[in-house]
């Protein structure tokens, strides 16, 4: 395929969305051209001229709306597989279970092409399914690391945190939903969120700044970095509270946005980007105690057609020809 204006040879990646012209800057010079030489055709009668230049326009509609109707086909045969490998693990017959992506099965296995697309598709579709694990401290603190035992207290289901201790399934895990409920006893309830470990994390807490018949609360947040608190901030916390109130919060924790709802209202919004990921945890500081009822964590992950759109993988056919 040679370029309308220059004669120039035409790409390939160029010729999946224009088959006449080299560059868009070759299709505006060749555009002039045509139409000039359209308008010179009607002036001195040369109307064969003029036809033939508006043949080529809806020609050139068609195609282009030929290859869109084409990528939509192909698009739709490689979700296909791509369902097909993630239930199956490959294109043979066998179990269902969860096995790891394989494009073409045993094919990978001798094609170094696809081989390198089935490693390239892992990183876009988990082998996993999201994470979700939930704790009422039956069991007490099994699965929970740091401090020791003996400084949490059972009481019938509920857990009276002392020194930071981490949920280690949710350790390795970057944008999740934490939400729990727990009570007050003493001053303050803590949390943690995006812990790797004791000496990293960000915390949370809801404090009380006074008490009586009007008590009121405030929402502290800030972020420990290698054992050093950073950044604290105060906020009154936006709800009526009781001596007795259960609290039940939700955390939304995604990339470096962080939101805190406190009985179903937002009370805060905040942004951080040193921490990319870590588990949840409880903790008292000295003269606080809280009572943990239950807390539940569940991995968030974008779905497998959000990331194909994210990364370009789908086209939209209108964007592949040019209205006039």
């Amino acid at each position: 395929m040679r370029c309308g204006y220059c004669k120039g040879k035409i790409g390939f990646w160029r010729s999946l969305s224009d088959r006449e012209y080299c560059t868009e800057e070759h299709r505006r010079r060749g555009k002039a051209v045509s139409a000039r030489n359209a308008r010179e055709s009607l002036i001195y009668g040369d109307e064969e001229l003029y036809n033939f230049v508006d043949d080529r326009r809806k020609k050139k509609k068609q195609n282009s709306k030929l290859q869109a109707q084409i990528i939509v086909v192909l698009s739709t045969i490689m979700i296909g597989v791509l369902a097909f490998s993630a239930a199956t693990g490959s294109t043979g017959t066998g179990p269902l279970g969860p096995k790891g992506i394989s494009l073409t099965g045993e094919l990978s296995k001798t094609s170094p092409i696809i081989a390198q697309a089935n490693e390239y598709f892992k990183t876009i579709i988990p082998e996993n399914s999201p994470v979700k694990i939930h704790e009422d401290f039956s069991s007490g603190v099994r699965g929970w690391v740091g401090g020791s035992a003996s400084e949490w207290d059972n009481d019938s289901g509920r857990m009276r945190p002392s020194s930071l201790k981490i949920w280690k399934p949710s350790v390795k895990l970057a944008d999740y939903r934490m939400e729990f409920e727990g009570q007050i006893e003493k001053n303050a309830m803590s949390w943690a969120f995006r812990a790797p470990d004791l000496r990293n994390y960000y915390a949370t807490k809801i404090q009380v700044r006074k008490t009586g018949n009007l008590p009121t609360a405030d929402i502290v947040r800030y972020a420990m970095l290698n054992g050093i608190e950073k950044d604290r901030q105060r906020l009154p916390l936006p709800i009526s509270i009781r001596p007795d109130t259960l609290y039940h919060v939700q955390m939304s924790i995604r990339g470096n946005q962080f939101t805190t709802k406190v009985n179903g209202q937002v009370v805060d919004s905040w942004t951080d980007s040193r921490l990319k990921r870590g588990g949840v945890g409880f903790f008292s500081d000295k003269g606080e105690s809280s009572a943990i009822h239950w807390v539940d964590v569940r991995e968030e992950r974008e779905g497998i057609f959000s990331r194909l759109f994210a990364m370009g993988f789908f086209v939209s056919p209108v964007g592949l020809y040019e209205l006039e």
